[in-house]
């Protein structure tokens, strides 16, 4: 398993800030942008949906080897807007937070931090259905006699 590609359909969403409900002490945080969690649920169950069918009976493996990912984001194209490039919000890098988060909730990276390269993308799509992300994650070789972290 040296890549695996992805397709999740919706609205994306970004990881946005996150405001203190409940004051200083005792609070909580929460996100300012109510999409957020249901899109993330989105691309993580996507991810489990598929590795499941590609490996049965098996757990998702939490890997801790260094990745890149490749990701493409279509978004709809506002009827008023002639422009070529989508050159406005939401931002690749709020995008790119909030994809990364879901792939580690799914269980198949151990955390994002082991992604050492990205390739991120926003183009406009023509229709409701095309909304949403194409990604793929490549695994790379583990550096040879290098000493893991603890």
């Amino acid at each position: 398993m040296d890549e695996m590609t992805f397709t999740v359909a919706g609205i994306p969403a970004t990881k946005g800030s996150y405001r203190i409900v409940g004051g200083r002490k005792h609070g909580r945080l929460v996100a300012d942008n109510e999409r957020e969690l249901p899109w993330r649920s989105a691309v993580a169950n996507t991810i489990r949906r598929q590795w499941w069918q590609e490996h049965p009976n098996e757990r998702l493996p939490r890997r801790k080897d260094a990745c890149e990912i490749d990701a493409v984001w279509s978004l709809l194209r506002p009827r008023t807007i002639r422009r070529t490039h989508p050159a406005v919000k939401p931002d690749l890098d709020k995008l790119a937070r909030a994809l990364f988060d879901a792939v580690t909730d799914s269980g198949l990276i151990f955390d994002d931090g082991r992604i050492v390269h990205v390739t991120l993308t926003k183009t406009y799509c023509t229709s409701m259905r095309e909304q949403g992300v194409r990604f793929t994650i490549h695994w790379l070789d583990d550096e040879p006699h290098r000493r893991e972290e603890p």
